[in-house]
């Protein structure tokens, strides 16, 4: 069944002094906690979540998407659409229109040549952009003037929205074979209401406000943002009830009982639970190849028997219920979320049921209890971010489901840019250099940029100069094309039915286990003004930062 879900938010105001009515103030400097050190800021080159601080304060998309899915213009004069001539028939051909007045932080015009400069980047091999896959569709870039570009692809893309969700000012490089050194890819320059202004390693991200933003002279009201760096996600989520932080990025579903539970007892706090069904998904990316390897499968990982076992092996109820207080959603869909989403209930918890399914086929347990076949131990890295003490205490317990079904998982957990590096920079994930990860991704309005990194094309390698962002180092040619017409569809009917296909060939081939799906929450300190939450990133969008303020 496909469809979307609707959202049900519950709001809980703290019993401290309400805002409600208070007058809010220009100045200040909000606060915000930041778990973990960060690789580079600039979102065209790191697919680490900790690049949304540049996305939430400092680059501006053409458009932004709202919480509904729906794309509202930022950068842009309106939204290019067949009826209003943006659109060609074919969708072959996109023109773009800027609003007039946009500037860059340092004063200079923003104008279509850095969007053409843009697509240069995102198309030139020898950097080390990571763009999304839109870009390798366009085969020409006209310059109309200052104001419009147009765009005229080599096949329709469903995701000409998503384009220039980050732009690069023209004037600032040059070349277009951009490298990870660059001091524009670790702190971008950016067109929004903040400007990075020194980033202390290991401490803090310091942001001052756009003197000269080009949305309204009266904005943004702050002074500045600091996003203070905390070694993990419970000591940001005390700081933040102390009052260190007035907001904090990525809330976990192991702190919604803490945050909840001191609203009760009259800490001014806001704090939402958007009950999307269901969230960012927490998944097993499971190593298909020998080290990245296109001609050799993973040892172990490679027998769909061993991915069987493992989706039949994990307590996913405990998880939720015991771990997390009840604050996650079981689902074993592939599209979970947004178009073309899949009602699809989660595998249940069977380990009699994966222990005779290793046993069929030839994985005998041996004298230390670890299962082997044809000289091969099923002994496997199982590897997240660190600095997360709830991922631990479930990882702990996934790394039981499997050691009581002959399975040996070895935690060995890194930093954030260890595991999501570049290709180039020896990222674990790009290399293939990983057995089992763990990480959440998959909550998207449009499948489509989804869908593609699990496509062969994806895969970064020698051979395509490392470009492209691969979960599960996974190659299906039957999944390749499913994805090429799901990508080219435009009647949307017709579309949810690939997606389906889609779906079912994802969750039977186990290409990812999928753990549990978050519970959305968004919590700020009272004396944080001007909040929205209307965006599908809740309130991380410079068009909600700009407006933020402290109460006097």
């Amino acid at each position: 069944m496909a469809g979307g879900v609707a959202a049900v938010s519950l709001v809980l105001t703290g019993c401290g002094a309400s805002s409600s009515g208070e007058e809010a103030s220009s100045g200040g400097i909000a606060v915000v906690g930041l778990v973990g050190e960060p690789g580079v800021l600039n979102p065209m080159f790191i697919s680490e979540d900790s690049a949304l601080v540049s996305e939430s304060f400092v680059m501006e998309p053409l458009f932004t998407l709202m919480a509904d899915g729906t794309f509202a213009p930022t950068l842009a004069a309106e939204v290019p659409t067949v009826g209003n001539g943006g659109v060609s028939e074919d969708g072959l051909e996109i023109t773009y229109t800027l609003r007039e007045g946009i500037t860059w932080s340092d004063g200079e015009d923003f104008t279509t040549e850095d969007l053409a400069f843009t697509v240069e980047v995102a198309q030139d091999a020898e950097g080390a952009a990571l763009p999304i896959p839109e870009y390798s569709s366009i085969v020409d870039v006209e310059v109309v003037d200052d104001l419009t570009l147009t765009l005229t692809l080599s096949q329709p893309e469903l995701g000409y929205l998503q384009l220039f969700a980050q732009t690069l000012p023209a004037h600032r490089f040059d070349t277009t074979a951009i490298q990870l050194d660059d001091p524009l890819v670790r702190m971008p320059l950016g067109t929004g209401p903040f400007v990075f202004e020194e980033w202390r390693s290991g401490d803090e991200i310091i942001l001052t406000a756009n003197e000269d933003y080009w949305r309204d002279p009266e904005l943004p009201h702050l002074d500045g943002v600091t996003v203070k760096i905390t070694p993990d996600q419970q000591t940001a989520t005390a700081g933040f009830i102390a009052g260190d932080y007035d907001t904090l990025f990525f809330i976990s579903s192991g702190d919604f009982p803490v945050i909840e539970s001191a609203v009760d007892d009259g800490a001014p706090i806001e704090f939402q639970l958007d009950t999307h069904f269901p969230g960012y998904v927490e998944y097993l990316w499971l190593n298909h190849s020998d080290q990245g390897s296109a001609d050799q499968g993973h040892p172990v990982l490679s027998d769909p028997a061993v991915r069987e076992a493992i989706d039949r092996g994990i307590d996913r109820e405990a998880i939720v219920d015991d771990l997390l207080g009840g604050y996650g959603v079981l689902t074993g869909a592939f599209l979970s979320s947004g178009f073309g989403s899949v009602q699809r209930d989660a595998t249940a918890y069977d380990p009699e049921g994966a222990a005779a399914v290793l046993d069929e086929a030839g994985w005998a347990v041996g004298a230390d209890g670890i299962r082997e076949k044809d000289g091969v131990r099923a002994s496997l890295r199982f590897q997240t971010i660190s600095g997360d003490q709830d991922r631990v205490l479930y990882q702990q317990l996934i790394q039981q489901n499997m050691a009581d079904i002959g399975i040996e998982l070895i935690i060995e957990n890194v930093e954030a840019g260890r595991l999501f590096d570049s290709f180039a920079g020896g990222g674990l994930l790009a290399t293939g250099d990983y057995d089992i990860a763990m990480s959440r991704d998959g909550r998207y309005a449009d499948p489509g940029l989804w869908v593609y990194t699990f496509t062969s094309l994806s895969i970064p390698t020698e051979e395509n100069g490392g470009d492209g962002f691969t979960y599960s180092h996974w190659r299906n040619a039957e999944y390749d094309e499913l994805g090429y017409v799901a990508s080219t569809t435009l009647d949307p009917d017709a579309r949810a039915e690939v997606l389906a296909e889609i779906d079912e060939l994802f969750v039977t081939e186990r290409v990812a286990i999928p753990i549990y799906a978050t519970v959305l929450g968004l919590a700020w300190n009272e004396s944080l003004q001007g909040v929205e939450s209307d965006f599908w990133t809740g309130i991380w969008a410079t068009d909600g930062t700009a407006e933020w303020s402290l109460q006097n």
